[in-house]
């Protein structure tokens, strides 16, 4: 029994000095217990500069778009041009009959033939006049008479040559070519198919330089001007950013909209962009230099007013602050920061002014 009792007061030590030592842990200098540093992560505060987009939507066309169609009318015996084939300009899309246009050139060849034989023998009929005119010999009647044919003659030439020229134009009309090149986006005719004058046969875009039509309201549009950088994303796209350019800016609001026609063109050199996708376009509206700069997400908004949390030493410490210009992801800070501030911006939502922190790392 006595043994027993011996080791109680050993046993009593030990637990005691552990109860301590757990104690001690966490408490400050103070004695008194404290909670644990939070983990933030903080960047520096540095001044520079940000470019302002004024943003739109708008539609991507082709900026050679065109419908080519036929010129005369005929029965289509051949088609060289497939959908998604590269063209070049003057190259051959749709083949139309070309027997009629070709006697129609015989015929015209056979009328200009005398015409020229009738022009000559009137033309020699007046020289001749002429001369008998000037020694007396016919009369004022009968040199105008030769001058009358030799002119109707003339007249009668000049048209057989228009009628040839016209006969011809039609038979080169047989073969319907391309105006511009570019790729065959879509083919309206098939083999056989009799088309009129005019009927459209095939659609060609030069989708090389793209075009995107905008409406800006009043309050950017004095800040856009042509020649300005833009940048385009388009949803099928998701990441990527294609550059390009304001081509012009209208000087009159749309009645109905109320807003500035502007165009940009984009230089599609890898082909990724297609016309009829739709573009959200950024236009770098003018520069902002030498100012505070903060991602959105680092700022708190409670009670209607704007803070950060700034690392004081191991001590976060919320800081009123004033926003200006939002652009994009980001916001210009006028007031309550300065730089070489340690903004805190992993950890927010853990924190309270005064709260004790960890700075587990600080770019």
């Amino acid at each position: 029994m006595k043994r027993l009792m011996a080791g109680v007061p050993v046993i009593a030590l030990m637990i005691a000095l552990m109860i301590v030592g757990c104690g001690r842990r966490g408490e400050g200098s103070d004695g008194l217990r404290r909670p644990a540093p939070i983990p933030v992560e903080v960047t520096a505060v540095e001044r520079g500069s940000i470019t302002a987009f004024v943003r739109g939507t708008g539609t991507i066309t082709a900026h050679d778009d065109v419908l080519v169609s036929a010129e005369v009318g005929g029965r289509v015996v051949r088609i060289p041009a497939v959908v998604g084939d590269d063209v070049e300009m003057g190259g051959v899309l749709v083949v139309l009959d070309d027997e009629l246009p070709a006697l129609a050139v015989k015929q015209a060849e056979a009328q200009l033939l005398m015409a020229e034989a009738d022009l000559r023998d009137a033309e020699a009929g007046l020289k001749r006049a002429s001369y008998l005119w000037r020694n007396k010999d016919i009369s004022d009647a009968d040199h105008e008479a030769a001058e009358t044919r030799a002119i109707a003659a003339r007249g009668v030439h000049m048209t057989a040559e228009a009628a040839l020229a016209i006969s011809s134009r039609q038979l080169r009309d047989t073969l319907v070519a391309s105006p511009i090149a570019g790729t065959v986006a879509f083919v309206h005719v098939e083999e056989g198919q009799l088309v009129a004058p005019g009927t459209p046969v095939v659609h060609v875009v030069n989708d090389a330089e793209l075009e995107v039509d905008l409406g800006i309201g009043e309050e950017d549009v004095v800040n856009v001007k042509p020649g300005a950088g833009a940048e385009i994303e388009v949803r099928p796209l998701p990441g990527k950013t294609f550059r390009g350019r304001v081509e012009y800016v209208g000087p009159r609001a749309d009645d109905l909209t109320k807003t500035y026609p502007v165009r940009v063109t984009i230089r599609n050199r890898d082909g990724a962009l297609r016309a009829g996708m739709i573009a959200d376009v950024g236009i770098a509206a003018h520069v902002l230099r030498d100012v505070i700069v903060i991602e959105r997400d680092w700022v708190l908004d409670r009670y209607g007013e704007s803070a950060v949390f700034v690392a004081v030493d191991s001590t976060a410490v919320r800081r009123k602050i004033s926003l200006g210009r939002v652009v994009g992801a980001r916001v210009v800070v006028l007031a309550g920061l300065e730089s070489g501030d340690k903004l805190v911006t992993l950890g927010l939502s853990q924190l309270s002014d005064g709260a004790r922190i960890g700075i587990k790392a600080e770019h």
